[in-house]
């Protein structure tokens, strides 16, 4: 009939109206989450502008799959809600329409986001939380692991230098280094000056020192040695410096590279199980469908909204994804460490909703009856 088609069309645009707000809004509080956590380090190694623009632009491919999901459930409470506060499911109900009028488009929507939801978890994330290594990494390369006025300590090294240049960061001034990574032929530098080089295909850091000395430590004074030096190239491993191995991490695969691993337990990187390769893999199978739960839970709180308690659905938004994301991290938890097999346990969020909404649209359904 024309009226609920009608009908149906209004509904979904509205919903996609609110979902759309409800994902920006919780879009920015992710980045602004993540951003936080990086900023004394991006700061630190002067972050250009167009690094902060990569930076932005890989986080919100990590936080969308997530962020979506919620937008949608915003949209179904608020839409929901305000049909409800403004009394057009009475109005609806006087016409011979039942929930499945108002259910109906929104599993419609749902069926759209749960697709769109999918595409970022399956495809978008693993790539761009990559992306976002290969990024940080670059910045750390020009210089973060050289702090002035800070020691730094890795493995065998300790690492120190008293400035840097300000118009090329690439020039580090009065540099001390401390190399033990050789218990039986100990080592220091120290030098004037020296050129900072990133060799990003073998990892390596490249220190072109000018006039300095090497001491050769001994436990016999007579033995030790000093050597004065012009130039030095001395050379670090980055790898062991900053983020960046060559190793994939489970969170940064796709599902085949994950599914490679699993059907060949030998090829998993060393110190990670393979049930963290399996709670990876049915995570991105079940968050997806966390849309068709939402929308199952979404419309019955709707509509049992008021006039009087529209500002309710941000809250019941909050408790509901606080909820779903707290079950889903147990579920990780459990997964991850094999306390309980991945297939059930990444599962969980969703069914714990799913079975909760079932008395939930009963009662629903009997009320627009």
């Amino acid at each position: 009939m024309l009226l609920p088609r009608t009908l149906a069309r209004s509904i979904a645009a509205e919903v996609l109206v609110f979902a759309g707000i409800g994902f920006l809004a919780f879009i920015v509080i992710l980045l602004v989450q993540n951003l936080a956590q990086r900023l004394e380090e991006l700061v630190a190694v002067g972050l250009s502008f167009r690094d902060a623009g990569a930076v932005v632009i890989h986080l919100v491919g990590m936080v969308a799959p997530y962020a979506v999901p919620v937008g949608f459930l915003f949209g179904v409470l608020a839409a929901v809600g305000r049909l409800s506060a403004d009394s057009e499911v009475t109005a609806m109900r006087s016409c011979g329409l039942g929930l499945g009028a108002i259910f109906g488009p929104v599993l419609a929507v749902a069926l759209v986001v749960a697709s769109l939801t999918a595409l970022l978890m399956i495809r978008v994330e693993p790539a761009a939380r990559r992306d976002l290594r290969a990024v940080l990494a670059d910045v750390a390369s020009r210089g973060a692991i050289f702090r002035p006025g800070r020691f730094r300590t890795v493995g065998g090294l300790v690492l120190y230098i008293q400035s840097r240049d300000l118009d090329d960061e690439s020039l580090l001034k009065r540099i001390f280094i401390a190399d033990r990574s050789n218990p039986k032929r100990p080592f220091l530098i120290f030098a004037q000056s020296a050129r900072f080089r990133f060799d990003p295909d073998q990892l390596l850091i490249h220190l072109e020192m000018e006039n300095g000395d090497i001491h050769l430590e001994s436990t016999d004074l007579s033995e030790h040695q000093r050597i004065a030096f012009a130039g030095f190239d001395y050379t670090l491993d980055a790898s062991a410096l900053i983020d960046a191995a060559r190793q994939l991490k489970p969170s940064e695969m796709d599902l085949g590279q994950l599914s490679d691993v699993m059907d060949n337990p030998p090829s998993a990187s060393p110190g990670r199980s393979l049930s963290q390769y399996r709670a990876h893999f049915h995570r991105r199978m079940a968050i997806p469908f966390a849309p068709f739960v939402f929308a199952a839970l979404g419309v019955p709180l709707g509509l049992r909204r008021s006039r009087a308690a529209r500002s309710w659905g941000v809250l019941v938004c909050i408790a509901l994804v606080a909820a779903y994301y707290t079950l889903l991290g147990f579920g990780q938890f459990m997964g991850e460490t094999g306390r309980m097999p991945a297939a059930i346990a990444l599962w969980i969020p969703n069914v714990v909703f799913g079975l909760a909404s079932i008395p939930l649209l009963r009662s629903a359904q009997r009320g627009m009856a």
